[in-house]
């Protein structure tokens, strides 16, 4: 039997206009596994995600991972734990190996040690056509979502939100990322919820959560 990583919520978001895209929701993961998130375009799963990383305000919503609750004055150190993956695949200025890098750099890292022989593992699989010094502003679309999936999987927190992340792929890349996230969520003390658009792929999930305004729905 599954134990419930994280459990987050109520989280409610509307359109511009006041319609509400949903209300009450709560997000539960299970340990152990990847769970996708779908629904049509415009639904509110970047907000979702946003919401469950503590990005996004989410009023009267609590927020529990292994049990743990994280009171809302405590959501940088939440992300830590529980850590996006954006959409758009946000780099720092600098060089490939100073993305990897730049967390384990954080006060909150604890003195975390830089996993070299992970980075090199992470760098052969995805993006062993990019040397480390190259600078992220040169970089593709493609070669940024891998290299944000790269350093998620470096920072190895509890749980991985992950929306789009294999936005400008080939299938084969996007292969390779699909079998590295599944890996990742198959540990113990680990969970991902993503979002994919492509079917087969999608089909490899654990679980599939369908967004709608009433709740999450196991599809």
């Amino acid at each position: 039997m599954t134990a419930v990583l994280l459990d987050a919520g109520p989280f409610e978001a509307r359109r511009d206009g006041g319609e509400a895209l949903y209300a009450g929701l709560r997000v539960r993961l299970d340990e152990g596994r990847m769970s996708l998130l779908e629904a049509p375009s415009g639904a509110g799963k970047s907000t979702l995600l946003r919401q469950v990383a503590g990005m996004v305000r989410a009023p009267g919503a609590e927020r529990l991972l292994a049990g743990e609750p994280c009171p809302s004055t405590r959501l940088a150190a939440w992300r830590t734990r529980v850590t996006l993956l954006a959409q758009d695949a946000p780099m720092l200025p600098g060089s490939v190996e100073d993305n990897l890098r730049f967390p384990f750099a954080l006060r909150s890292a604890g003195g975390r040690e830089w996993p070299e022989g992970r980075t090199r593992e992470l760098l052969a699989a995805l993006l062993s056509d990019v040397p480390r010094e190259r600078q992220v502003g040169t970089l593709s679309g493609g070669e940024r979502h891998r290299l944000a999936l790269i350093r998620g999987l470096l920072w190895d927190p509890p749980v991985l939100l992950a929306d789009e992340p294999l936005s400008g792929l080939d299938p084969e890349r996007a292969e390779r990322c699909v079998q590295l996230l599944l890996e990742y969520a198959h540990r113990p003390g680990r969970a991902a919820l993503v979002v994919l658009h492509e079917p087969g792929l999608a089909n490899r999930a654990d679980l599939r959560l369908r967004l709608r305004p009433s709740g999450l729905e196991q599809a």
